[in-house]
């Protein structure tokens, strides 16, 4: 049987990386006594399949997860067996059996929502921030230059920033933003956040960021979904 399970993970578990949430969740659950499922070949793994991957040191509201078993068991004793061996910061909150031919999360996720707070190192007017985030928004193209194991990338991040909202506190500058994910891939909340501060010369610490994504889910036609909306 297959198990979708929706988790948050909190400030004690921001520093764990996406593979190795993998680890994290293979190792709870042979504590646990889950039978899981593996795949085949020289060298089994478990079945397990997460949602878009998060940034290292980023919180998240409800991450999604689809974990193959090798047996039969309610989600309600599955979570019950896995909460108690999973370390902290990871909070299960809800888990559904999946029905056969269900699509794969990252076959039908495609938008993301994050809650950004940065250091302010000046003031910083509310309404500078209103003109800037305005003409920012205006733009049909934004560069970014992206270096990775393939190289130099030249990405345009307009056609994947579905909203941004900003508010200024005494120390910080808020932003709420929503982001596509679509086969040709996404872009990260810290990079569109360098590329506003080039953009309106805002007085912002980047090393200082704190990311918190209040949730992935399917947008479409009928709004939005949760992936355990399919189930």
């Amino acid at each position: 049987m297959k198990i979708r399970v929706a988790f948050a993970k909190e400030d004690e578990a921001k520093f764990i990386g996406h593979l190795d949430l993998t680890r994290v969740f293979e190792r709870a659950m042979r504590r646990a006594g889950i039978p899981m499922a593996f795949s085949e070949g020289f060298n089994p793994h478990p079945k397990l399949a997460f949602g878009s991957a998060l940034a290292l040191g980023a919180t998240s509201l409800r991450e999604y997860v689809d974990i193959e078993l090798a047996g039969e068991m309610l989600p309600s004793e599955f979570m019950h067996r896995l909460q108690g061996q999973l370390p902290r910061g990871l909070t299960l909150l809800e888990a559904k059996e999946l029905p056969a031919h269900t699509k794969a999360l990252m076959a039908v996720l495609n938008c993301a929502g994050y809650r950004v707070r940065v250091p302010l190192l000046l003031p910083l007017a509310q309404e500078k921030l209103e003109s800037v985030l305005e003409r920012f928004l205006e733009q049909e193209s934004i560069g970014y230059v992206r270096y990775s194991k393939k190289g130099r990338q030249e990405k345009n991040l307009r056609p994947f920033i579905r909203s941004l909202r900003g508010r200024v506190s005494s120390e910080y500058l808020e932003l709420e933003m929503e982001i596509d994910i679509t086969e040709q891939g996404s872009i990260k909340p810290l990079e569109l956040v360098g590329v506003l501060r080039e953009f309106g010369e805002l007085p912002l610490d980047v090393d200082g960021i704190r990311v918190h994504r209040t949730g992935i889910y399917i947008r479409g036609e009928e709004g939005v979904k949760s992936p355990l909306d399919q189930v």
